[in-house]
């Protein structure tokens, strides 16, 4: 929301925002599988909606089976990392392999691998820093599954949590970064209505352009709701045209 003053260093900007990143971004499908490609959103916005003409149907049938392409690549991967015990990218192609699931809306695999690539993080040996790094990406791949189904306070829990995670990094900076490991005891962050909001009316924005246009009105929907619960006026007319502006999509 323009009038909450977002600056590029918002946190909430950066955790909505990467969530659509996450959602375009995929393993290459070359020879060895490391390297990063991009799904352009108008491309993951046929996936997801109904074909209008044949062609239109033909295109979507194009692309699922490209998904598939990858997703048996990153299986490939996947074992590839497990006998070679690189965990760290075993981690990484679980949650990759969690973004395909959700692209091909197969929530339930979604939430197994995302669970999966969490107990992996948790049970590693790598570094308190190297896990600050990865976590953040796990949970943005967790809160897009829980945003699509209409999970809100999953979502805001998720959100919060990144927020802390990307505090105690920033902070860390200046106190050296073993730091991370010594402040378990860090209250979560407190709850507030106009971020909660925003963070929803975020990921709306990011919903719409992966051409999931029902969920992104779920999502703004709930948006202004916490907002006229919370008797913020502020930034309810701009969610309001946002959700008047879906409703002509449908």
């Amino acid at each position: 929301m323009s009038k909450y003053h977002i600056t590029i260093f918002s946190i909430t900007a950066i955790i909505t925002g990467s969530l659509f990143l996450t959602s375009q971004t995929l393993l290459s499908n070359s020879n060895n599988g490391e390297e990063a490609t991009k799904i352009s959103p108008t491309s993951v916005a046929k996936v997801n909606s109904s074909p209008e003409n044949p062609q239109d149907a033909n295109n979507l049938l194009a692309q699922k089976n490209q998904w598939q392409q990858q997703l048996g690549i990153l299986q490939q991967d996947l074992k590839k990392y497990r006998n070679s015990g690189d965990i760290e990218k075993e981690i990484r192609t679980l949650n990759n392999i969690v973004i395909i699931y959700i692209e091909i809306n197969d929530y339930p695999k979604a939430i197994e691998y995302s669970y999966l690539a969490q107990s992996k993080l948790k049970q590693s040996n790598l570094s308190a820093e190297k896990k600050s790094f990865i976590e953040p990406e796990l949970l943005i791949a967790l809160g897009t599954i829980y945003a699509d189904q209409g999970n809100y306070p999953q979502v805001l829990n998720i959100t919060r949590k990144i927020a802390e995670i990307q505090n105690i990094r920033i902070g860390s900076l200046t106190a050296g970064i073993g730091d991370v490991e010594k402040r378990p005891d860090k209250k979560p962050a407190q709850p507030d209505i106009r971020k909660d909001a925003q963070s929803l009316y975020l990921i709306a924005i990011t919903q719409q352009k992966r051409g999931k246009i029902r969920e992104a009105l779920r999502t703004a929907e709930e948006a202004l709701n916490i907002l006229k619960a919370g008797g913020e006026k502020e930034g309810q007319r701009e969610v309001t045209e946002f959700i008047n502006t879906l409703r002509q999509q449908l």
